[in-house]
């Protein structure tokens, strides 16, 4: 084999190397990467909602605003020293609003762009998961439902927790978890009387 060759297969071998311990390094790294819906208890099999007599109602969704601290931060994990943090870098704010406009759509609501009869605007004030003995995350809504000239109608927060286990500090189960609370949120807003009441204009 000539010297060229050798030097150039050398120089192969280093780049490969050096871009394989690029990729670990960044696989133990769940910093920037992207939200995914992944539930493991969809809303179906949470106790029924009866949302009956609302077929008149045009729900008007909002793009949900962000109160958090670090819009980024999404989680961290415990078990070892240092923590090490999970970030996003995905928009919260409209992800939980994709979400929560699905989910109130699946419980029969017609969810309109415009023109609603109600309008529902969001705070996301938490959206957090953290692995330590076991994986746990906490979801807090603040919702406000509105008339379509802005006169505020009902007020209420809305909190959804998930709690399993899993392998630590692995994507999916942050997916899984923060799915999985924000699911519990809805259902908590859904079954909530003054919902309804409010929707019906009570």
């Amino acid at each position: 084999m000539s010297n060229s060759r050798r030097i150039t297969l050398t120089i192969v071998a280093a780049c490969i190397t050096a871009a394989t311990l690029s990729y670990v390094r960044a696989a133990d790294k769940l910093e920037n990467i992207p939200l995914e819906w992944s539930p493991t208890e969809p809303m179906s099999e949470r106790k029924p909602i009866d949302l009956t007599g609302l077929e008149a109602v045009k729900l008007q969704v909002e793009t949900f605003t962000d109160t958090r601290d670090d819009p980024a931060s999404i989680g961290r994990s415990l078990n070892k020293a240092p923590v090490r943090k999970v970030t996003t870098r995905t928009n919260v704010p409209r992800f939980v609003t994709y979400q929560v406009k699905a989910l109130l759509s699946d419980l029969g609501l017609d969810v309109v762009e415009s023109s609603g009869t109600v309008v529902m605007n969001g705070e996301v004030r938490q959206f957090f998961a953290e692995d330590d003995t076991r994986y746990k995350a906490t979801v807090e809504l603040r919702i406000t439902l509105s008339d379509p000239s802005g006169k505020p109608l009902w007020v209420v927060n809305t909190t959804g927790t998930s709690s399993r286990f899993g392998i630590a500090y692995k994507a999916a189960n942050y997916y899984e978890v923060l799915s999985d609370a924000l699911i519990g949120a809805v259902h908590e807003l859904a079954g909530n009387a003054n919902f309804k009441k409010t929707l019906k204009g009570k």
